[in-house]
């Protein structure tokens, strides 16, 4: 069974990259009334994202354990299923985040950045596993019928729907409590003028300026209009100059010109949205081709990027960006390198660098352009630095494709612009490779159109690869001839699970990684049936109730993947969002699609074919569930304590960080105590389940005063015996207790 594990953590891995590439997908689309502007955002929502496919992802092994448990029963209640599915939740709960807790360096936080999703998902994780209960032991007990069974099942999709309009700002407090309460009237927080600063605003006179001054001023305010001219157009600010006269002129005419300017203005605009904003077509650019006018607003160093009210940006390091919004490359049979200028602009004291990377849109690395990334540098005074692409042979009948250079990460104090693609996170330059080869090839460009030909053809090459690091140890031969004893066992045990995976799934590279999303699903759908064939001959074997074997073993198994990586995650990431929203967010999903989905499809079942529900025993699973519950709220409480005294939930002081991944692991370790005994005294009564449920509060209690009196004798002997004489003395006492201990039940049975 363990063995079997080790195939799930493999197809699991190909699974997440899978989604991962799906959901990395961006679009480009146009801005309405630009030839040669774009806006690039994800076509997968990240809370979305998270919560269906990543979620899927991270819990598939249980929810098709679930599913297959009850079909294999011909829609008969398992003892598998349901309790993996809870057993899984405690794990993630208590033990990944105990982890997270613990893995951020001594001294730093990490705090979650999405409250508003974090607390939708933490009070689903709570009240799905409250609606368990009541549906199987209050609200008919012992039976699920069709209306219970799809509402469980029903309540996913309502989850990922408020996450998604708390995600985007819609559904907040202050929404809620503007639609509950009424409207309260704003407040002016404008300031006033004091009565000497009014006094020099009224009194102001240019003629008591110096000559120098008035230079200076001049000079600003051409540049500020020549920015405003390069940016909005020559007609739009005559027209706002002659509105602004007409204005001042005040009468009849005035309100009558203002009425016909904004008929024109309304009737251009109306024109201008007719461009429907639409994602790039992969086979023309015909709307994407800019004019060969250079953009001076962009690439003029002099000129400083304004603001939609036409004052300067202000930053003395600089601001940068890319000499124009968009790119069109010709391509033809040759290889050929193109130069791309990125222009600092409104500043230029210090040294600023900032990195650029490729991202694939439609275009393909290695088969259209190579990849590349770097850091460009503008030393003090400079303005201006440039990168040079490498753009590789079209072929007869190839679509047209693009990809785009992205500007990250800038230092020295410079930030980006915030009107180009990318706001102020980075700025997107979208490049537009035309194949210019008149030849065409009707097929080609038929199957291209719909199947990237180059995708296909990186796909295979990564697929050769994939196969090739099967077989060499280490993933090279290379590697291979300096591997030692260890890395040639290793490899051989794994050999045969990855020799099956290499070899049967694609990689991400086909058809946006559908094709690897698929295929490793209908793996993990026949490595559980496998688990959990295994799992009730293990228990069978040992004489273990599957309900215990499920929660511990099965649950450990299958979530130990998880595990890891959500530890990488709270490492890396920058916020803990990650490490704990994925955690309430993955076990609601656990509950609706592991338990919801099986039970319906159950409660349909026996409603048509025998006009009954479907049978579901309470008395295990709901003991489980409540004790899980209680342990869910005590962490969300510590979560929440944690943010509030010492500002993020994962990290902080070592002290509080031991203490704090302590009480999740006693947690998870009573969770488990409780259970195992419950489903081993199946007739304990009401009285006794409620003994053994205050038992384990002192008992919690207890033995973490026992791990904080060991932490304080730990420091406290650090300063005169030191950490090993500590343990040395520890583990010493505790054998010549085992002895003694012996020795009295010796003599006692004697």
């Amino acid at each position: 069974m363990i063995y079997s594990f080790l195939g799930v953590s493999i197809v699991a891995d190909m699974f997440m990259g899978g989604i991962e590439r799906v959901t990395s997908v961006q679009k480009c689309t146009m801005v309405p009334g630009s030839k040669n502007r774009y806006r690039t955002s994800p076509i997968w929502n990240e809370t979305v994202a998270n919560l269906t496919l990543m979620a899927l992802g991270s819990s598939a092994p249980e929810i098709m354990l679930s599913l297959n448990d009850i079909v294999k029963r011909t829609f008969v209640q398992g003892k598998l299923g349901a309790s993996t599915i809870v057993g899984s939740a405690a794990f993630n709960l208590f033990v990944i985040i105990a982890v997270c807790i613990n893995a951020i360096p001594a001294g730093e936080s990490r705090e979650i950045k999405e409250t508003g999703v974090y607390a939708i998902t933490a009070v689903f994780s709570i009240f799905a596993y409250l609606w368990l209960f009541f549906i199987v032991a209050i609200n008919g007990p012992d039976a699920v019928d069709v209306v219970e069974g799809t509402l469980t099942f029903l309540y996913f999709p309502i989850l990922v729907a408020m996450s998604y309009y708390a995600d985007v700002g819609v559904l907040t407090m202050d929404n809620i409590k503007g639609f509950i309460l009424p409207k309260s009237r704003g407040v002016d927080d404008s300031r006033e003028l004091t009565w000497l600063e009014q006094f020099k605003v009224d009194n102001f006179r240019e003629e008591d300026l110096d000559e120098e001054e008035k230079a200076r001023r001049r000079a600003e305010a051409e540049k500020r209009e020549a920015a405003r001219i390069a940016k909005f157009g020559k007609s739009a600010v005559g027209e706002e100059k002659e509105d602004k006269k007409t204005r001042q002129r005040g009468g009849r005419c005035s309100w009558l010109r203002k009425c016909c300017c904004c008929c024109f203005r309304r009737s251009r605009k109306s024109k201008d949205e007719s461009i429907r904003m639409s994602p790039i077509s992969s086979g023309s650019f015909e709307l994407g081709v800019p004019s060969e006018q250079i953009n001076t607003y962009l690439s003029n160093p002099d000129l400083p990027l304004i603001d939609d009210e036409g004052e300067p940006l202000e930053n003395d390091h600089g601001i940068l960006t890319f000499a124009d919004y968009s790119m069109v490359i010709d391509c033809d049979d040759q290889e050929q390198e193109v130069t791309i200028i990125v222009v600092r602009k409104n500043g230029s004291e210090g040294k600023v660098t900032v990195n650029y990377r490729m991202e694939q849109l439609s275009a393909v690395p290695g088969f259209d352009y190579e990849d590349d990334e770097g850091e460009l540098q503008f030393r003090d005074g400079v303005t201006t630095a440039e990168l040079v692409l490498t753009i590789l042979p079209k072929r007869v009948g190839e679509r047209n494709d693009r990809f785009q250079v992205v500007l990250e990460d800038p230092t020295g104090g410079a930030d980006f612009n915030p009107d180009f693609d990318g706001g102020e996170d980075c700025q997107r330059l979208t490049v537009l490779l035309r194949n210019t080869l008149k030849e065409k090839s009707a097929l080609v460009t038929f199957v291209d159109k719909f199947a990237n030909l180059d995708e296909l053809r990186q796909g295979t090459e990564l697929w050769k690869e994939q196969i090739w690091e099967m077989i060499y140890v280490g993933g090279s031969k290379e590697s291979q001839e300096e591997a030692g004893f260890v890395e040639w066992v290793n490899h051989l045990i794994w050999l045969p699970w990855t020799s099956i995976f290499a070899v049967l799934t694609p990689p991400p590279a086909y058809l946006g990684g559908w094709v690897c999303f698929v295929v490793s699903l209908g793996h993990i759908a026949w490595l559980t049936i496998i688990v959990g064939d295994l799992a009730e001959l293990f228990g069978c074997v040992v004489g273990i109730d599957d309900n215990i074997t499920a929660i511990s073993f099965v649950a450990l198994g299958t979530s130990v993947p998880d595990l890891f990586a959500s530890m990488t995650a709270a490492k890396q990431d920058e916020y803990a969002d990650a490490s704990i929203v994925n955690v309430t967010g993955s076990n609601s999903v656990n509950v609706f699609l592991g338990i919801g989905l099986p039970w319906m499809m159950a409660a349909f079942y026996h409603r048509i074919t025998s006009g009954t529900t479907f049978e579901v025993t309470a008395g295990d699973l709901g003991f489980s569930v409540i004790v899980f519950t209680t342990g869910a709220l005590i962490t969300l409480a510590v979560i929440q304590i944690r943010r509030w005294k010492y500002g993020g939930e994962l990290g902080g002081p070592a002290d509080i960080k031991a203490y704090s991944s302590a009480l999740l692991i006693v947690l998870w370790l009573t969770y488990l105590g409780l259970s195992t005994w419950k489903f081993s005294s199946k007739d304990a009564s009401l009285g006794e389940q409620m003994i053994a449920l205050g038992l384990a509060a002192p008992a919690v209690m207890a033995v973490m005063g026992i791990f904080a009196s060991i932490r304080v004798a730990l420091k406290i002997s650090k300063d005169y015996i030191g950490e090993e004489g500590f343990w040395g003395i520890l583990i010493t006492t505790l054998l010549i207790g085992l002895r003694i201990g012996f020795l009295l039940m010796f003599q006692m049975e004697g």
